[in-house]
């Protein structure tokens, strides 16, 4: 829910400092009602979900269709995926190539084991969210720099240093994103390994 709503809250905020500039924002941010407040929460909700799609589609687009599962697919090819497919095989009694049909059948035979995955999604789709906030924030800074009222070589300056900043945020959320979605990927595979104990000491008792 707040990878939702904090985005679509933060891009909100930025176009309304784009349109009106910084002063009459902090004005009226200063003087919003609870209703208007509420009324923002509801857009920022139904805004967010449109900003994560919008930045999946472009991600998947400059990286590929695969970018998100590149951690499962990176531990497919390497020894833990032959173990994880030589063990799915004995289960089922025949081989599973895809590793989508792998990652999707160790999920639910781990069931709650890897309880964290959900927390670790949502991080990753926070981050992935907040760095469409952090290219949007280009266009409020924009509009701070046209108000001020300095020398030209001061908003080239204020500007130059707000866009590296601004890049420099998008680059740490990006390292962010991809290094929670692997961590809720690759652990599944693990998890499902260190369950096999388990299930052949049950089957075992059960004869």
């Amino acid at each position: 829910l707040l990878a939702v709503i904090i985005p679509g809250v933060h891009v909100f905020l930025e176009f309304w400092i784009a349109l009106r500039g910084w002063a009459n924002f902090s004005q009226g941010i200063a003087q919003i009602s609870a209703s208007s407040f509420t009324t923002l929460l509801l857009f920022s909700f139904a805004l967010g979900p449109l900003l994560q799609e919008a930045n999946d589609i472009v991600i998947k687009k400059l990286k590929g269709k695969r970018y998100f599962k590149h951690g499962r697919d990176h531990l497919w090819k390497a020894e833990t995926g032959a173990q994880v497919r030589t063990q799915i095989e004995k289960e089922l009694g025949h081989a599973v190539e895809s590793v989508d049909v792998a990652f999707d059948y160790c999920l639910t035979r781990i069931q709650g084991a890897f309880a964290k995955r959900d927390l670790f999604v949502a991080n990753s789709d926070l981050a992935r969210g907040m760095i469409v906030v952090a290219v949007f924030a280009l266009a409020p800074l924009a509009r701070i720099a046209r108000d001020l009222h300095f020398s030209v070589a001061y908003h080239v300056g204020f500007l130059f240093c707000g866009t590296v900043l601004l890049l420099l945020v998008a680059s740490i959320f990006w390292v962010r994103m991809t290094r929670f979605r692997v961590l809720s990927e690759t652990p599944v595979f693990h998890a499902y390994l260190a369950m096999v104990p388990e299930v052949k000491t049950a089957a075992t008792a059960a004869k």
